[in-house]
C-alpha cells in the first residue's frame, strides 16, 4: 500500500508565482518539503489574472523548478490560492432537525447543517469558495466545536462564507489547465497562510494574520480557534517598488533590486553616511545616493499600508479581541524594520511569520515569501488525512454493524 501522497501548493501572486511540492506520510501525518519553485509573475494585478499566457508561463516555470528540486517528480494536480479585491466574506447561519431515531448527531448531520448555511442569495456572477464553521449550537447550547456523537433534536451552525467572482476564478482555472495541470481545489490564501504560520495557542487567544504580498495585503482574524473575518486590501509591496522607481527615476526591476538589497521601513535605521548605487534611466553610469533617500521613499508607503490595516481591524469590530497580537508575513514583511513599525502603528505585539510544522527541505522555503504556498500544501495534506480518517471510520462502523447483525442472528 502506498503510504505517501504527493501534494503541491501553487501561489499565483502579483510579483511572483510560487510552487511547493511536498509529500504527506499517511501513517505518521508528517509533511516533508521536497522542492520549491519561484518564478516572476507577469500576468497578475492585485491578485487578479490580467494576461492568460503570461500567467500560464509563470505557473509552468515555478512548477518545473519545484519538480526538478524534488528529483523530477511529476506534478499532476495542484491546490491553488485565491485572493484579490473580488473576494468577499459574510457570516451565515444554518439550522436542521436531527432525523435519527436516537437523536445522535452524525457527521452527515454536520454536513447537512453546513450545507444549509450555504443557502444564501448571491449574484449570478459570484460563487462560494469556502463555508467555514465558526461554532455549533445543539438545542440552544452554544460554544460547541464538534457536535458529532452528541444528542439533540436541533442543530445550528454559524459559518464564515467566502465568495469570489466566477469570472476571475475561471481565469485562474484556465491558466492552470493551460499549464497541463488540474486543480485539486481552490483555497482562500488567508486560510492557507494561517495554517503555515499561526500557532494553535494564538488562534485560541485571538490573533491577526497580515500577509503583505505584491499587489494585495491579506488580513485574517482568528478568535477561539476559528477564522472570523477576512479581507484583501488592494495595496502591497509592488506599490513600494513603484514609488522607488518614480522617486529614483529607475526601471521597476532596478527599483525592486534596490528595495531588497538596501531598503528598510524606517529612516531611523539608516546612518547619515550610508550610500547605495542605483542605475537610473537615461544615465550612462550608476548613481551613488544616500540610503536615507531610499528610506524616505519607502517609509510613507509602509505607514500607509499599516494605517489601512488598522482601519480594517477597526471595521471588523474585533480589534479589542486580539491579545495574541499579529503575525506578519509575505514578501513585504522581509524589509528590515517592518515588525517594529507594525507594533507601533497597530498598537499590539507583532512577530514575523515563517512556515512551521513541516520537515524535509525546510531551508528552501524558510522565508515569508513561501508561507502561502507551504500553507496550501499543508491544507491539501490535512484534507487527504481527514478523508482517509473518515474512510477508516466508515469501514470500521460498517464492520461493527455487520458483526452486530451476525451476533443478533445467532442469538435468535
Amino acid at each position: 500500500m502506498n503510504r505517501k501522497e504527493y501534494i503541491a501548493g501553487l501561489d499565483i501572486g502579483t510579483t511572483k508565482t510560487c510552487c511547493v511540492l511536498a509529500d504527506v506520510d499517511l501513517a505518521s501525518s508528517a509533511i516533508e518539503i521536497l522542492g520549491a519553485g519561484l518564478a516572476p509573475s507577469e500576468g497578475v494585478r492585485k491578485g487578479v489574472v490580467v494576461d492568460l499566457d503570461s500567467t500560464t508561463q509563470s505557473i509552468r516555470a515555478a512548477v518545473d523548478d519545484a519538480q526538478k528540486q524534488a528529483g523530477n517528480i511529476q506534478i499532476r494536480t495542484v491546490v491553488v490560492g485565491v485572493t484579490g479585491e473580488h473576494v468577499s466574506s459574510l457570516n451565515s447561519r444554518g439550522v436542521i432537525a436531527i432525523a435519527s431515531e436516537d437523536n445522535e448527531i452524525s457527521s452527515l448531520d454536520v454536513e447537512r447543517v453546513v450545507e444549509a448555511s450555504r443557502v444564501i442569495v448571491l449574484p449570478p456572477e459570484r460563487e462560494i469558495i469556502h463555508s467555514i464553521p465558526r461554532g455549533f449550537i445543539v438545542d440552544g447550547q452554544d460554544g460547541i466545536k464538534d457536535p458529532v456523537g452528541m444528542f439533540g433534536g436541533r442543530l445550528e451552525v454559524e459559518t464564515h462564507i467566502v465568495t469570489g467572482s466566477t469570472a476571475f476564478l475561471d481565469n485562474v482555472v484556465k491558466c492552470v489547465q493551460q499549464a497541463d495541470l488540474a486543480i485539486d481545489r481552490e483555497v482562500l490564501e488567508q486560510i492557507a497562510t494561517g495554517i503555515a504560520t499561526v500557532q494553535d495557542a494564538e488562534r485560541d487567544l485571538g490573533v491577526a494574520l497580515i500577509d503583505i504580498g505584491g499587489g494585495t495585503t491579506n488580513v485574517a482574524l482568528f478568535i477561539d480557534g476559528v477564522i472570523l473575518y477576512t479581507a484583501a486590501l488592494p495595496i502591497g509591496g509592488s506599490h513600494v517598488t513603484k514609488d522607488i522607481a518614480v522617486g529614483l527615476r529607475s526601471s521597476a526591476e532596478e527599483a525592486e533590486r534596490v528595495k531588497i538589497e538596501y531598503g528598510c521601513a524606517s529612516m531611523d535605521m539608516v546612518g547619515e553616511d550610508e550610500l547605495f548605487q542605483v542605475s537610473r534611466l537615461s544615465a550612462d553610469e550608476p548613481s551613488e545616493l544616500p540610503r536615507s533617500l531610499l528610506a524616505s521613499i519607502i517609509e510613507p508607503r509602509m505607514e500607509e499600508i499599516f494605517e489601512k490595516i488598522r482601519e480594517e481591524l477597526i471595521k471588523s469590530g474585533y480589534q479589542g479581541m486580539l491579545p495574541g497580537g499579529a503575525v506578519i508575513t509575505g514578501g513585504g514583511a522581509i524589509l528590515p524594520g517592518v515588525v517594529d513599525m507594525a507594533e507601533k502603528l497597530l498598537s499590539m505585539p507583532v512577530r514575523l511569520g515563517l512556515p512551521r510544522g513541516v520537515g524535509g527541505q525546510i531551508d528552501s522555503v524558510n522565508t515569508p515569501i513561501h508561507t502561502t504556498a507551504v500553507g496550501l500544501a499543508m491544507y491539501a495534506a490535512k484534507q487527504h488525512l481527514d478523508l482517509r480518517s473518515k474512510q477508516k471510520t466508515a469501514k470500521l462502523k460498517g464492520g461493527l454493524r455487520g458483526l452486530f447483525k451476525l451476533f443478533t442472528r445467532r442469538d435468535q
